[in-house]
């Protein structure tokens, strides 16, 4: 399994103004945000700040999902906002590429997943420290 994990460049309010704007404007929808720290609260916990993003392009999905249905588990796309114990930002991605190379799909697939990839990247290199 590999974790992309990058430090972000803009405090926690600027990364999610940034990134959100920066999805859409990559012809992404975001589907959910999923606060873990206000999660966590409501239950008597607490953790570092920490919001889900669960996002993709529909159209990608569909053509994904129509050579292996399976694959809707592991689709839309996530990407993690996260503290870590020193209060440094982090985004963290999972390679979808990674993932799909376990299902039934061809090569054209397999080279979608992999754009779909290069794109995310592309995307946090105009929020992360390099």
């Amino acid at each position: 399994m590999l974790l992309l994990t990058y430090k972000s460049k803009y405090d926690f309010n600027e990364l999610k103004i940034k990134l959100e704007s920066l999805m859409i404007k990559k012809g992404m929808k975001i589907f959910s945000v999923i606060d873990h720290t206000k999660n966590a609260s409501s239950v008597g916990m607490k953790i570092n700040r920490s919001i889900l993003y669960i996002f993709g392009n529909p159209r990608n999905g569909t053509l994904l999902m129509r050579q292996d249905m399976r694959i809707g588990v592991i689709l839309p796309l996530k990407l993690l906002i996260w503290e870590n114990e020193n209060k440094e930002l982090q985004i963290t991605y999972y390679p979808l590429y990674d993932i799909l190379k376990e299902f039934k799909l061809n090569d054209e697939g397999l080279a979608m997943a992999k754009n779909i990839d290069n794109n995310i990247i592309e995307m946090l290199k105009e929020i992360v420290v390099e």
